[in-house]
């Protein structure tokens, strides 16, 4: 590509990065994000939170601002409604259910990938299930909340290796084992000069043993010679796995506002917070600069924050959605696309924007900066919206923001409900003028009187409490129908397709999620760690890897219907029955049905097809094996894998001289086998007799069965 002079400052990548530029653009980022206080908003009306609120639903003048005393009375009703918090946490339900049982499969695109697709589905699984279950359950709970709150919220893909150290024991009598293995005089001389000539053994220790300082060298050879028992210290890693983080919106992940797809994005900033310790920790770890790390811990408790986490109400009540950073320093992570030479590549720089200056003569700007090297070449993000309304991803709108008007009148018709009740159950007692003063009122009292009508009580209001039930009941209905919650006034049927449509879209973004983990788990895991997971081996090229298979997740929002899930298994059973082609994947309707019924144990009940027929064909190898040794093999009763175990028994057979020969020679292993075979072909009779039960006539002679 030619040279050219580029507009955007962030389009060409160098050594250094741009700091004043991805400051001006974190700022700009920043405005975009006044949204911040529309957040704040959206808090307050999920949380039922409002000026003047009392912790006893009453309203009360002394709460109130001056000069605005409580209305329509002193101590009416001020309830707090929980319609919008009760909707989130029920999509979010529904989401986690839907997640949790998802199935996950990954679909070669060619028929060469099948195998890569199974190892793409065994690893996923066992990430998802197994080594992740419980980080993975929290992001998703926490990204389900922020996108139905927000109207979307965003993942963050990563990779996470952690070193850490551990003492490693170490016994004289190991030293001796490897003296006498090698042929390097002083590691022979080793095991006499600990005793004889310590200084020395610590040298040929401290200069053969990598990491092992000349201190700890002598330490170890004082330890071995008195006690025959040390240690060192040693270097493994302790965490080796993907990392998911939910971002919540403009507060965890800001962008400029001419965004509308995060992978196509100029630039994307993901903000967090650390402690020092975490800090100082960068610098081993990761090779943070630490003369920034020494600026940022300066700038402990600051925040780039637009609105201000202090000025909520103050109500023992109230769920608080700030978070204090008093002791911990404000982290910006940068990404930007920038062409890379010829070719497009992601950078990220690592900021703490109240540390950082536009000017960088001592590099103390940033703690890091360079090339994201991850294989799938995207941007570690994935979005979720609750709808698609256009395609910025902002375009989206939360629960709150659409339904504050029904949460405010069904507030309205409790109130005037609690206090009908009130007025209904006391009314106002009206006084003659003459007495001057009201007497105690109260059940069974004397009330003394000169005239009949000295107290009266005033008529309660006209309007029956039933008007307001009905408009309640009927704005909850409307609500339900509008999100696709349940409710008893909306046809099921309505109810299952807004879930269903909300449930695809979630499942939409997992599926982009679990392709990325996979792309990194392909590049950053050893090999024989992937195979000891899931049975197979990836080649050697792993750079497209992400790109030879669709990776579906799946879930039928029907599911959660046992009557629909009984006579989908009915269903299901009598098509299996009438398959008499072989058109059906049997074993993939099991592990459906598995799914369906028992998702909790599916991980543990099932296996891929591969993983299955290798475990088949060891079971019969062990059979053959035990008939060698005169031992009788175990039958089974109308065993229905038998027709695949009589092949994989007679390929054994033909492929081992040494079981021919038995089979020629060995009369007990020759009754065995004989037997064994005939327990195999009973239960293939005992299937075709069920065949002919079925179709009414049995097999031409010199045909295989169909079923």
């Amino acid at each position: 590509m030619k040279n050219f002079e580029p507009t955007d400052p962030l389009a060409i990548a160098s050594d250094k990065p741009d700091v004043g530029e991805l400051l001006s653009e974190y700022n700009r980022s920043m405005v975009n994000s006044s949204q911040g206080n529309l957040v704040t908003k959206f808090d307050n009306i999920r949380f039922s939170r409002w000026s003047g609120q009392t912790d006893d639903g009453k309203k009360h003048s002394e709460n109130r601002p001056e000069g605005s005393p409580a209305w329509p009375f002193e101590g009416a009703s001020d309830v707090r409604n929980r319609l919008i918090d009760s909707t989130c946490n029920e999509l979010t339900a529904l989401l986690m259910t839907a997640f949790s049982r998802s199935d996950i499969r990954a679909s070669g695109v060619e028929l060469n990938d099948l195998e890569i697709s199974g190892i793409a589905t065994s690893l996923m699984q066992w990430v998802k299930d197994c080594k992740m279950p419980q980080e993975i359950r929290k992001e998703a709970e926490l990204a389900a909340q922020y996108a139905v709150q927000y109207g979307w919220s965003a993942f963050f893909i990563g990779w996470n290796q952690k070193i850490s150290k551990r003492n490693r024991p170490i016994s004289l009598e190991e030293i001796v084992a490897v003296s006498q293995q090698t042929d390097v005089q002083a590691i022979q001389d080793l095991p006499r000069l600990i005793v004889e000539s310590p200084e020395e053994a610590a040298s040929i220790i401290a200069s053969t043993a990598p990491g092992i300082s000349k201190k700890d060298a002598k330490r170890i050879v004082k330890e071995l010679a008195e006690t025959g028992q040390s240690y060192r210290e040693e270097e493994y890693v302790s965490r080796n796995l993907p990392e998911i983080v939910a971002l919540k919106p403009w507060d965890e992940i800001i962008f400029p506002p001419e965004t509308a797809d995060l992978q196509r994005s100029r630039v994307i900033f993901r903000r967090t917070w650390m402690s020092e310790v975490e800090l100082r920790e960068k610098i081993i770890t990761e090779g943070w600069n630490p003369d920034w790390v020494e600026k940022a811990i300066q700038q402990l408790g600051k925040s780039s924050t637009f609105y201000n986490i202090n000025l909520l109400p103050t109500t023992t009540m109230l769920v608080y959605n700030g978070t204090n950073y008093n002791n911990m320093v404000e982290v910006v992570y940068a990404y930007t696309k920038s062409m890379d030479g010829d070719a497009p590549a992601i950078f990220y720089t690592i900021l703490c924007p109240q540390a950082a200056s536009n000017r960088n003569e001592d590099g103390s700007s940033y703690a890091k900066h360079e090339r994201l090297d991850y294989a799938h070449g995207e941007y570690p993000f994935v979005e979720f919206r609750r709808e698609q309304l256009r395609r910025a991803i902002t375009d989206t709108r939360g629960v709150p923001e659409l339904a504050s008007t029904d949460q405010d009148e069904i507030k309205a018709q409790h109130d005037s409900i609690r206090d009908h009740t009130a007025f209904s159950t006391l009314p106002p007692i009206k006084v003659v003028k003459r007495i001057g003063a009201i007497n105690k009122i109260a059940p069974g009292l004397p009330l003394p009187v000169t005239n009949q009508n000295d107290y009266t009580f005033m008529d309660p209001p006209a309007r029956e409490p039933s008007v307001a039930f009905k408009l309640i009941e009927r704005v909850e209905a409307n609500h339900a129908a509008y999100f696709g919650t349940t409710n008893m006034l909306v046809p099921p049927v309505k109810t299952q397709m807004m879930q269903q449509m909300l449930v695809n879209s979630w499942l939409m973004a997992w599926r982009n999620v679990f392709r990325q983990m996979f792309s990194l788990c392909c590049q950053f895991m050893a090999p024989e760690e992937i195979q000891r997971i899931t049975g197979g081996t990836l080649p050697d090229d792993v750079s497209d890897i992400h790109n030879e298979f669709d990776l579906n997740i799946r879930f039928d929002i029907l599911d959660l219907d046992p009557e629909h899930l009984t006579r989908k298994i009915e269903g299901l059973t009598k098509i299996s029955q009438m398959d008499t082609g072989g058109v059906l994947n049997k074993n993939r309707i099991t592990e459906m049905l598995i799914r369906a019924v028992a998702p909790e144990m599916a991980s543990d009940l099932i296996v891929n097809q591969e993983q299955a027929s290798q475990k088949m064909f060891k079971d019969v190898q062990s059979d053959i094996a035990l008939m060698l040794l005169g031992n009788e093999a175990l039958y089974q009763e109308n065993d229905p894998a038998a027709s695949t175990k009589m092949q994989y028994a007679q390929q054994i057979i033909q492929s081992n001289p040494k079981a021919q020969a038995a089979l020629q020679q060995d009369q007990n292993f020759q009754a065995l086998f004989q037997n064994y075979v005939k327990s195999l072909q009973m239960s293939i009779m005992q299937q075709q007799n069920a065949q002919i039960g079925r179709i009414g006539v049995s097999q031409i002679q010199g045909q295989q069965p169909t079923a």
